[in-house]
């Protein structure tokens, strides 16, 4: 957006104090990640967490247990935590003739 663009905006805003902040109102981050990150996903950062080692999918499904959740659901969310690289691929192995994956958070990089 360029500064040409800026004067197109309606000029009834609300007003917005030196720190950025809305007429007295805070912006909360926390409101925000609440909203937008997926339950499946927090569980499953959580659950590597916890047990601290990869995990395949379908070991995730068995630590949830609750029925909640389904295979399908747990390797969609897998996948997005993958393309953001908050976990990484660690292992593959075949299992009655597919491809598990294991995941966990990647090895911090050095300089």
């Amino acid at each position: 957006m360029s500064s040409d663009d800026l004067h197109s905006l309606p000029v009834d805003r609300p007003e917005v104090n030196a720190d950025g902040h809305h007429a007295g109102r805070e912006f909360c981050w926390g409101s925000l990640v609440a909203a937008t990150v997926h339950p499946v996903k927090v569980a499953i950062v959580e659950a590597m967490l916890w047990v601290r080692e990869p995990l395949s999918a379908t070991e995730l499904l068995a630590i949830f247990g609750n029925g909640e959740f389904d295979l399908d659901m747990v390797l969609y969310h897998l996948k997005g935590l993958t393309r953001w690289e908050v976990i990484e691929v660690t292992d593959t192995r075949r299992v009655r003739g597919a491809r598990e994956r294991y995941f966990f958070f990647p090895t911090p990089r050095t300089a």
